[in-house]
């Protein structure tokens, strides 16, 4: 058997990105797939951050309020409007926020300080104290400069990012291809109307945690304990160009532990099958010729759980064209035992304390049937193999329960 980074490594030798397309940025989602820099200085020009009055900051200097200076108004500048050619650098000009500043200024005064005042017909600016060579204007190239990297290959597009491929005039983004994922549970014992039947919670669970991905399942499919509707189920969702296929259930060695019998006789290269892993000992990777990845989940709930999160999502992040996720550095609140012959993905509860530390707590009920830890686990604990005890305040590596990337910290005092 192979441990889990052994495992890792597998994924990354055996799975890379499916391709790239060109999007329209309004409406782009996905992973960009390249480097992405400033077509132009961001603002692209130097404007007014203030609704207010533009002018130059030095005919300002002598300003008191025993001697002020007064600047007649020479005209308005509005949002959108070219920049004044002909802009007097005497004076100043009334302007509005987002408005272009004539070259000759280089300050606003806001209108809440401005004191206008009616002399000979012409409005005037009168000012009792200088303004600052600056003063509420937003120069070009303060956000972003020509050629300055706004987002890294690799990235996932969030909303926030498109504001800035917008500003910098980038109307198309390269991003990798989704990746399109397809489900089979197994088992007779799922959702029939029997006294023995088991609900069939690891269907719906799959799919959820695949569209938490951004991603959608092109089909979740059901089948019983029998070879050649397994293979018939598999080949439907390999019809439907499914780049990764999850199953759940039949990889044990029971008698009705078909997935890896089934894989085998379809072509698919078993890649490892079993793992040094608690829970999901049983979980198996599979390849078919053609690239196509299948991930053979065991059936417990748990198990399910673990192997989704920490082998089959490290794949779809790769196909994505991402990286494999980092963990988070915490401290063990508690002593804990396990079998040192396993890595352990434990679910845990994670608490900050007044400094910002994070201490992580393993709870009870790690057994791979047992639900309802998730409704208090706030993360997954991982602590590897090789270790038998990990002590309270020894240092321990939490995930988020999800893969959303958010973990819920809790605040309450920790345990002394």
């Amino acid at each position: 058997m192979k441990n889990y980074l052994e495992a890792l490594t597998i994924i990354q030798n055996e799975i890379s990105a499916i391709g790239t397309q060109q999007l329209d940025t309004k409406s782009a989602n996905g992973v960009v797939a390249e480097d992405i820099f400033s077509h132009n200085p961001v603002p692209s020009f130097s404007n007014s951050a203030m609704d207010g009055f533009c002018l130059q900051s030095e005919l300002t200097k002598n300003a008191t309020s025993d001697n002020p200076v007064e600047l007649q108004i020479n005209g308005t500048i509005f949002a959108g409007d070219q920049a004044l050619a002909d802009a007097k650098s005497s004076g100043s000009y009334e302007i509005m926020t987002g408005s272009m500043m004539p070259d000759c200024k280089d300050s606003v005064l806001t209108v809440e300080k401005g004191e206008v005042i009616e002399k000979n017909g012409c409005k005037i600016l009168v000012l009792s104290e200088p303004v600052i060579n600056g003063a509420n204007v937003r120069k070009a190239g303060e956000d972003y400069q020509e050629g300055e990297l706004i987002l890294s290959k690799g990235t996932l597009i969030n909303d926030h990012h498109k504001i800035g491929l917008i500003m910098n005039n980038h109307r198309m983004v390269k991003v990798y291809k989704k990746p399109s994922i397809g489900i089979l549970t197994t088992g007779n014992e799922l959702g029939i109307d029997s006294p023995s039947s088991v609900p069939n919670s690891n269907g719906p669970f799959l799919e959820s945690a695949v569209n938490t991905l951004d991603l959608e399942c092109i089909e979740n499919l059901h089948s019983g304990d029998e070879l050649s509707v397994i293979k018939e189920k598999i080949q439907k969702l390999r019809d439907k160009n499914a780049n990764l296929i999850l199953t759940s259930g039949g990889v044990s060695a029971g008698k009705a532990d078909f997935i890896p019998a089934a894989l085998v006789e379809m072509g698919a290269e078993i890649l490892f099958h079993k793992l040094w892993i608690r829970p999901g000992k049983p979980i198996l990777m599979a390849k078919f010729p053609d690239g196509a990845v299948v991930f053979g989940l065991p059936g417990n709930p748990v198990s399910v759980a673990v192997g989704f999160r920490f082998l089959a999502a490290q794949a779809i992040r790769i196909l994505q064209g991402r990286t494999l996720e980092k963990p988070i550095a915490s401290k063990n609140s508690i002593n804990y035992k396990k079998s040192e012959k396993f890595c352990l993905f434990a679910k845990a509860i994670a608490r900050v304390d007044e400094d910002g530390q994070i201490h992580t707590e393993v709870i009870s009920g790690q057994e791979s049937f047992k639900v309802k830890p998730f409704r208090d686990a706030n993360c997954w604990a991982m602590i590897p193999e090789g270790i038998e005890t990990i002590k309270k305040g020894e240092a321990i590596s939490i995930y988020p329960l999800s893969n959303d990337g958010n973990i819920a910290f809790q605040t309450s005092s920790m345990r002394k």
